[in-house]
């Protein structure tokens, strides 16, 4: 646990020394959506630079564009929630953001040498690595659609046990895969997803990150959030939801979330460390024993001498 939080630690650290030159900034919002970053929430908003571990939501008619200083560019559709983080390996930052649900659109990146690569796609059924292409995707719990709009795209089928699976689409591909069974390339129903894509999906936006590269637009803060805003996130799979530990552990202070944590704990078990300490105290030793003692003869009592 100490080692894992050591990693969180360097990693947000080494993030926050190249976000002047490599943090992905809103640049395009339209409708309302939320930045929960710590344990606050903030409103988001044009030229508002996201963080490693940010939670982004947007509302329920909701579009936003976020870009990269390589011209590598995510849109994401109403009602969708996303986690972007960073991690340093070998002294190379990776970037990724895991779709929890919703719709997503990534144009990738120019591949510029001297520049951070773009953000790799991440979600429970499946991984994209940062690419040039450009695709399109919608996410639920139950299953995911895909359309690959230019170039090609690796997805990686993640497997319950055993190594991920690897499904290469090209110009045009459509892909579904279900939760529980394999994807299927082409199997029919392209024209339904199309047909229910956000629109701003179908537009080519203009790019507009170097407008905000001198500018840094601070987000304003939001109302707190409860158990039931971010319950999704509190029960996704394990690698997922244990660094909330350590991000929400504050929000155990409060009743009703500490109530709801205590409700629901089969489903994130790692808070029970946090609600009830005591129960992973040191056990003490026992108390020794008293020695067993002989009573002492009473007054009158008649020792008989025994034969040698």
């Amino acid at each position: 646990m100490i080692r894992e939080l050591l990693l969180v630690v360097l990693s947000a650290a080494a993030w926050g020394v190249q976000a002047a030159e490599s943090s992905a900034t809103i640049t395009i919002l339209e409708g309302e959506a939320l930045i929960y970053r710590g344990t606050g929430r903030l409103h988001a908003a044009e030229g508002v630079r996201l963080a490693a571990g940010d939670i982004v939501e947007t509302g329920a008619s909701g579009f936003m564009q976020i870009e990269l200083p390589d011209q590598s560019v995510a849109q994401f559709g109403p009602a969708t929630r996303v986690m972007l983080n960073v991690v340093t390996v070998r002294q190379k930052a990776e970037r990724w953001f895991y779709v929890m649900n919703g719709w997503g659109k990534v144009t990738g990146s120019k591949a510029n040498p001297r520049v951070a690569p773009g953000y790799e796609v991440r979600s429970r059924l499946f991984e994209i690595p940062a690419n040039a292409a450009v695709f399109a995707f919608r996410v639920t719990p139950a299953e995911v659609t895909l359309f690959a709009e230019r170039g090609e795209v690796r997805v990686s089928e993640l497997q319950s046990s055993g190594p991920a699976i690897a499904v290469p689409l090209v110009l045009g591909d459509y892909y579904h895969r279900k939760a529980g069974a394999r994807g299927a390339v082409n199997p029919g129903g392209m024209q339904a997803f199309l047909s229910a894509m956000p629109r701003f999906f179908r537009d080519s936006l203009p790019l507009r990150i170097e407008r905000y590269r001198s500018e840094e637009v601070r987000a304003k803060e939001a109302p707190d959030f409860s158990y039931a805003d971010v319950e999704v996130w509190l029960k996704a799979e394990p690698a997922v939801r244990r660094q909330f530990v350590q991000r929400w552990r504050p929000k155990v202070r409060e009743a009703a979330f500490r109530s709801a944590l205590v409700t629901n704990l089969a489903a994130h078990p790692e808070w029970d460390p946090i609600l009830f300490p005591e129960k992973y105290l040191p056990k003490k030793p026992a108390p020794p024993r008293p020695a067993a003692s002989v009573p002492a003869p009473s007054a009158g009592a008649v020792t008989v001498p025994t034969d040698k």
